[in-house]
């Protein structure tokens, strides 16, 4: 294919580190073939692929890039690309987790049946911590010593501290989410050294959460390895005189709560766990996706790709799941469904359900069968493998929520999300995206539920709400419709269903699962089990397909019933509140945010903010701006130099009036001169004279080369001013129907009128009261004396826009507002009309 490159290549050697690489890159993809000055088993490696394909020899190109038909016809397509990361294969091992390097991880591997000197996370490596690993604070004196020992240096595992108080009685402290002192509520330890028949008593000391379904019935889990070896009895749910309690301990920071129970372990000398929830690892996450890529049938329509690497290095995994259509065009037809989990570490119930859903998609079933041929499920099983290996709750290693950082830019802060966010669009750009969901765990609830997003378009109305509908009556013992919620909130606008609901996907979710159990049907109080939440990912397929079968009677039944619940939700609102509506024909338009509650989501947190390393360049930043705000900022000026340079802007905005308008200068220079009469700056005043000279220019007439008498010009002035009031505030109508007000006594309406006290200014008399809006309806200065000052009130071609904005406070232009105010109450008919801008 290329002639003279192989010719050269014959003739030299390649003695180049680079010039090797590429020279291998090369004969890689099949452009040449030839010698090469490395070791004999790579010439071994490049004479089996010479020997293989005709290359050069052929009339037929047969790159090892390309694939072709098996009749060889030219019909060829490129090969997959090559992994950007590396990536496990089915002789080899598993990839280690990689830990930050300050962590230190016992060289156990801990299977079951189903503080820092820095500020920030560094980096890391598999192993995390070198060198020897601390030994336990607390060794055994012998065969009779029954103090327990604590360890949590694995997986998931966050236990801090273990204080033993009494002979039976140990109080624990949890390690919080890392770089952070915030979110420790997952618990995940080993105790050793058991005794049987006897009483133990743990306190966990530090949770933060002011609520838990521990207050209503819910126990923590406890594993035997005794128990599991010889009677294959995995988790179970164990503990009595369960409580939780705020504790008593206030250092003026954040409360703590506590959780504590008492525990009989079941043999002498065992090892056994105790956890939130039960456990799923990355590890556990590796063994299910080996196992899938080395099964000869499911890796023919699963292909498992690297999404990214997270901040420690951990491969982020991408499945695309769908069988291989059989056109192009069929291809191009198939929607898509985007799923991920794990975004919170320590909601171990989001991998549950995927495992499920997982284990169905993957099956021979004729319904995960046609669901790879109708969808393309890209699923993304662990967003936060960080956070899952270290033990957060969370929060991943740049101590910040992902889940409320799905807008970021940062890239190498959160590539995770952002990876996931960008391969989300990309595929919004190839294909419908019909449904995206994010399976979560919730500390507060019962039952398994949806949150989603109102969509505002009329033609979908409560569409959004019509699968968690079918979800519930496809698993009505799990799944609560009543506690699904669908507000949108402004706390809530960097969460995964929001971002993805804002970028087109209408049926966007989060899945919450609770960590206790279900409070409906055959399972009402009991707890949930894996077997349980992995149920509810078949429901998932099943409710798809539901959802999108071409007999829509099961849609539009949904839809109906949903329109009646909706209706009677109102009706029970409208009755709360002690109004009675008819509501049969405008119900529908009855904003769906205004009838629900807030969600409380999973112990939603707002955004903390830029991630840790970056939080010393953001303080830097703000610095630099207040300092340069500091030096921009003028001095303070007198009321003398303020006056001074009001009046000098007056005459020479009065002489520029002057030479472009010959007539009717003289009332446009008698609004023009006026004394100062602002107290807070020179640049209201300013304000003022930009805003005017527009409107002058109005007033010379140019449209009809005629100037204008000083009635038409106050008219003009007043429409031009509420022609601007009503755009700038939609909300403010004034009325300017030609019917003459007869009522005297009529106030402004409420929106006009500045809520003042009536009783702090004297009553004015009517004869000065005339004389004053005399003065004011002819566009002319009114002073008033206070005290040893004279202010200068504006004419009320001014004072009625500017009192229409509440924008003044100083004492003259108060007591110049008490002039204006009886004038506005029961003026003059023609005063009234040029006053109010109305014509005829």
């Amino acid at each position: 294919m290329f002639p003279a490159l192989q010719t050269e290549l014959k003739q030299q050697t390649l003695p180049d580190p680079y010039e090797d690489f590429m020279y291998h890159h090369l004969q890689y993809y099949g452009y040449f073939k030839g010698p090469t000055c490395l070791s004999s088993t790579v010439h071994r490696q490049i004479e089996a692929v010479s020997r293989d394909s005709l290359m050069l020899t052929s009339p037929l190109l047969k790159s090892r890039q390309l694939l072709h038909d098996d009749l060889g016809e030219v019909n060829s397509r490129l090969r997959e690309p090559r992994d950007l990361f590396a990536f496990f294969s089915s002789s080899g091992p598993l990839q280690a987790p990689r830990w930050p390097i300050e962590c230190e991880v016992i060289k156990e591997n801990i299977h079951h049946i189903v503080p820092t000197e820095d500020s920030y996370f560094t980096s890391s490596r598999v192993g995390g911590k070198r060198g020897i690993i601390k030994e336990l604070a607390v060794t055994l004196q012998g065969p009779e010593d029954n103090t327990l020992l604590f360890e949590s240096r694995f997986e998931s595992g966050n236990l801090q501290k273990a204080v033993r108080v009494n002979t039976y009685e140990y109080e624990l402290t949890l390690r919080t989410d890392l770089y952070t002192n915030k979110h420790a509520q997952w618990f995940y330890f080993r105790v050793q050294n058991t005794r049987k028949d006897v009483t133990y008593r743990f306190t966990i000391v530090n949770l933060l959460k002011p609520k838990s379904l521990y207050t209503i019935g819910m126990k923590p889990l406890m594993y035997s390895q005794l128990d599991a070896s010889t009677h294959s009895v995995g988790w179970r749910r164990e503990g009595n005189e369960i409580r939780y309690y705020r504790n008593n301990t206030d250092d003026g920071q954040q409360p703590f709560y506590c959780l504590t129970w008492t525990i009989q372990f079941p043999h002498d000398q065992d090892t056994c766990f105790f956890a939130h929830f039960y456990p799923y690892t990355y590890t556990d996450l590796q063994c299910f996706l080996l196992s899938a890529a080395n099964s000869p049938v499911q890796s023919q329509f699963c292909k498992l790709r690297t999404l990214c690497r997270s901040l420690a290095g951990n491969t982020v995994y991408l499945l695309t799941i769908t069988n291989p259509a059989r056109t192009p065009q069929e291809a191009a037809a198939k929607k898509a469904v985007v799923l991920t989990a794990r975004v919170h570490p320590g909601e171990s119930n989001g991998s549950w359900i995927m495992k499920g859903f997982l284990d169905f998609i993957l099956s021979n079933s004729p319904d995960a069968q046609l669901l790879r041929d109708i969808f393309v499920f890209k699923v993304v099983p662990m967003l936060n493998p960080d956070g899952v290996i270290v033990g957060n709750y969370r929060c991943s290693l740049a101590g910040r929520d992902l889940n409320r950082h799905y807008k970021t830019i940062l890239k190498e802060s959160f590539p995770c999300i952002w990876h996931t966010r960008n391969m989300i669009k990309r595929l919004l750009e190839e294909r419908e995206v019909l449904l995206y969901c994010d399976f979560h765990g919730h500390s507060r609830k019962s039952n398994i539920f949806l949150y989603g997003c109102n969509n505002k378009d009329r033609k979908f109305w409560l569409h959004e709400r019509v699968f968690p509908l079918m979800l519930s009556k496809n698993a009505p013992d799990k799944f609560s419709f009543h506690s699904c919620n669908f507000k949108v909130q402004k706390c809530k606008e960097g969460t995964g269903r929001v971002v993805m609901w804002r970028m087109g996907i209408l049926n966007s979710y989060t899945m919450e699962s609770t960590f206790g159990g279900s409070t409906l049907g055959n399972k009402r109080d009991t707890h949930f089990t894996p077997e349980d939440l992995k149920s509810l990912g078949y429901h998932v397929c099943d409710t798809l397909l539901d959802f999108c079968d071409p007999d829509r009677s099961k849609f539009m039944q949904c839809l109906a019933e949903l329109k009646e619940l909706l209706q009677q939700e109102i009706h029970k609102k409208f009755k709360e509140l002690g109004q009675d509506m008819d509501l049969e024909g405008s119900w529908s338009d009855i904003s769906l945010s205004d009838i629900e509650s807030s969600t409380s989501g999973s112990d939603s947190s707002l955004s903390d903010g830029l991630p840790r390393h970056l939080l010393n360049t953001a303080h830097e930043l703000n610095q630099k701006k207040k300092m340069y705000k500091k030096k921009k900022r003028k001095p303070l000026q007198s009321r003398k130099q303020r006056n001074k340079q009001y009046q000098k802007s007056n005459l020479m905005q009065e002489s520029k009036l002057t030479e472009d308008a010959p007539e009717g200068a003289g009332f446009a220079s008698t609004l023009q001169k006026q004394p100062a009469f602002f107290k807070n700056s020179e640049n209201t005043s300013s304000s003022m004279m930009k805003n005017e000279k527009p409107r002058l220019n109005e007033l010379n007439g140019r449209d009809n080369g005629t100037s204008l008498g000083p009635s038409k010009m106050t008219t003009l002035i007043l429409t031009k001013n509420k022609e601007r009031m009503q755009r700038e505030k939609p909300g403010f109508t004034v009325s300017c129907s030609p019917k003459r007000n007869t009522n005297p006594s009529q106030e402004p309406a409420p929106d006009t009128k500045p809520n003042w006290p009536r009783n702090r200014y004297p009553a004015t008399k009517g004869g000065r009261t005339t004389a004053v809006a005399a003065k004011m309806a002819a566009g002319k200065p009114v002073l008033e004396q206070t005290g040893a000052t004279a202010h200068a009130s504006p004419p009320a071609s001014e004072m009625y826009p500017l009192l229409l904005k509440g924008k003044f406070s100083h004492p003259s232009f108060s007591l110049a507002i008490l002039h204006l105010l009886p004038f506005l109450k029961s003026p003059a008919p023609s005063q009234q009309t040029t006053l109010l801008g109305r014509s005829g």
